[in-house]
């Protein structure tokens, strides 16, 4: 299994984490957005598998994990265009197949809209293009002011465990979710209000009108049970990449490549074979 290596990546001034697996001289790889909240320690049993395949990197990006989280960084999926393109970038990334979970599968969509030449494919863990998104009722709540502040002031371990549990009928992994607790520290709490108060989830249109006429080969992960995304968005992404594959887990929440990572880890390799450059 390949080993899995840490380091510091300043961008305009501002410090994320960068996880990676595999040829660091590679200029095609898989590039992996967390959620929010969430790291790049998500994808660490994705990681040595995906690594097999093809260099592989995950990001902490600014405001998570152990990346910076300035007070003066605007935290929206437009801004994170100016920290996330020069990083892949400055990893020497040219073709990136992108991974990307729940929240961050926007700014990962907004960066492939932005650079259709360079994206090789897409794997959406629970999340995707999300036309019409309602929200869930903890996103409804962080946006609304006042309210936001309220709950997560309030959010205590426990009651973070119970939510995160919420819709996974296997139990999640403890010491990453207490990692996961851990690092959503008060600055990440405020960062996630002001990127979910930023964010027009239904800007999926635009994503859709600008990625599908690139017949971009996509798979979908999705778990029946996710009470925070419905299961529904896994199907309606064939609207944005017709031939995309798409699997919805019965036995599955909101965390597929967690809850079940061998099983996320077998299409996803599969997936990039099939999408590698034959270069």
């Amino acid at each position: 299994m390949a080993e899995l290596r840490e380091q510091r990546l300043t961008i305009n001034g501002v410090a994320g984490v960068v996880t990676s697996a595999g040829d660091d001289e590679a200029s095609e790889g898989a590039v992996c957005l967390h959620s929010v909240p969430g790291s790049g320690r998500d994808f660490q049993w994705l990681m040595p598998r995906t690594a097999e395949v093809m260099r592989t990197v995950a990001f902490d990006l600014p405001g998570f994990g152990r990346a910076d989280k300035p007070r003066d960084f605007t935290y929206s999926i437009e801004h994170y265009q100016t920290w996330l393109a020069p990083a892949i970038d400055e990893l020497g990334l040219d073709r990136v197949h992108l991974i990307a979970h729940s929240f961050h599968t926007q700014t990962g969509l907004m960066w492939a809209a932005m650079h259709p030449g360079r994206i090789a494919s897409l794997t959406l863990l629970a999340g995707g293009v999300l036309e019409n998104y309602p929200g869930n009722w903890i996103a409804n709540l962080w946006k609304t002011k006042i309210a936001g502040e309220i709950l997560q002031a309030a959010t205590t371990r426990p009651m973070f465990k119970l939510v995160m549990q919420r819709g996974n009928w296997r139990q999640l992994p403890a010491q990453w979710l207490d990692d996961l607790i851990t690092e959503d520290d008060r600055e990440t709490r405020r960062v996630t209000l002001e990127l979910y108060r930023s964010t027009d989830f239904d800007q999926g249109g635009i994503f859709r009108q600008a990625l599908r006429p690139h017949s971009l080969p996509a798979l979908v992960i999705h778990g029946r049970n996710d009470p925070f995304i419905s299961w529904r968005y896994a199907e309606r992404q064939t609207e944005t990449f017709p031939d995309a594959q798409v699997h919805v887990w019965a036995d599955c929440g909101h965390f597929p490549h967690v809850q079940h990572p061998e099983r996320t880890a077998a299409l996803v390799t599969e997936f990039l074979r099939e999408h590698q450059s034959e270069a």
